[in-house]
């Protein structure tokens, strides 16, 4: 797909005080180019991840907006469900105080596009997302390790670090974030998943459920929070930082705004090795804790890192307190 900004576009309707469309596009709003959508996401403080870089989940939260205003959002903003969502992370990379345009057209069974920093270079990020559409094997991986009721999840939790300013996790943010905090289950059979509680366990789930459209919550946090704690599923195996390569989520229906989740990450096998080229792949999901404590899978997600040496080293120096960074070393096999 190319952008073609010599054409003419025309700022289609968009509802008036918008939080999402606000933190994500700001004055830019989404603009009509043919048969496609377009508009521009600034990487500026409120779009960190790793220190310096921004977060691959809300550049995926962009495109996923785009896609469902280009559906048209008449009735519900975000499906028919289930939908899926395939994410690729290209050669270019993006740093903090980038300007990057984005370009969403439909197609038969849902919309594609990318993301760029330039246009005659390779994309940063491109999506494919389609509708009615589900990956059974991803429900089946999600299925095999996840708890039964949340009762097997409470006071099993053993805290991860966080960093100050990251989208997800920032604990010292200026910026609106999604506050989350990262566990490991504390129990044999499930050392290496991780798992975040919104609205339960403690957390209430404000932050989180701020990123909402019309009393339902918007793909963006759960596509930002499943993206790192994927990573930390990955990190969990590998001892590695990474970045995203490949990303690929269901979503299998409306959430509300309030209903309580847990989120989970699990590592699943690695290619290669620090010394060389590291490659890791992880898997999650995100349940809704029905009335009666049981998990009901409504997200499930797998990703593809690449092992980065510096963003091994930055979450030494930058994740806090350095007693959990040093346990998550520890849990994760450094020195075995």
């Amino acid at each position: 797909m190319i952008l073609h900004p010599s054409e003419p576009e025309k700022r289609p309707p968009a509802g008036k005080n918008d939080f999402v469309r606000t933190f994500l596009f700001g004055t830019a709003g989404i603009l009509k180019n043919g048969q496609g959508l377009r508009s521009t996401l600034r990487m500026d403080d409120k779009t960190q991840g790793w220190v310096g870089i921004p977060h691959g989940g809300v550049a995926m939260g962009a495109m996923a907006d785009l896609a469902f205003a280009l559906m048209g959002e008449a009735d519900d903003p975000f499906g028919p469900y289930p939908f899926s969502i395939d994410y690729r992370m290209g050669g270019a990379s993006a740093r903090l105080g980038d300007k990057l345009q984005i370009e969403l057209t439909a197609t038969e069974d849902g919309a594609g596009g990318v993301m760029v920093k330039n246009p005659e270079t390779a994309p940063y990020l491109s999506a494919t997302f389609r509708f009615a559409h589900d990956d059974p094997s991803q429900w089946d991986t999600f299925q095999s390790y996840l708890p039964a009721s949340v009762g097997d999840v409470e006071n099993r939790m053993l805290p991860l670090p966080s960093y100050r300013n990251c989208f997800v996790c920032g604990f010292a943010r200026r910026e609106p974030g999604l506050e989350r905090r990262f566990s490991v289950l504390d129990a044999p059979e499930r050392q290496k998943i991780v798992v975040s509680p919104v609205g339960c366990a403690g957390d209430s789930g404000d932050a989180f459920y701020r990123f909402q459209r019309r009393g339902r919550l918007h793909p963006l946090p759960l596509l930002a929070l499943l993206d790192e704690i994927i990573g930390w599923g990955g990190f969990l195996l590998a001892a590695s930082g990474g970045v995203t390569v490949k990303a690929s989520y269901t979503f299998y229906r409306d959430i509300r705004v309030g209903e309580p989740l847990l989120v989970f990450g699990r590592g699943e096998k690695i290619r290669g090795n620090n010394a060389s080229r590291l490659l890791f792949w992880a898997s999650g999901g995100a349940a809704a804790v029905c009335g009666n404590g049981i998990l009901e899978p409504v997200v499930v997600a797998s990703g593809q890192y690449m092992g980065v040496g510096a963003l091994t080293e930055q979450m030494r120096q930058e994740l806090l307190p350095a007693e959990l960074t040093r346990r998550a070393f520890q849990l994760a096999g450094e020195g075995e």
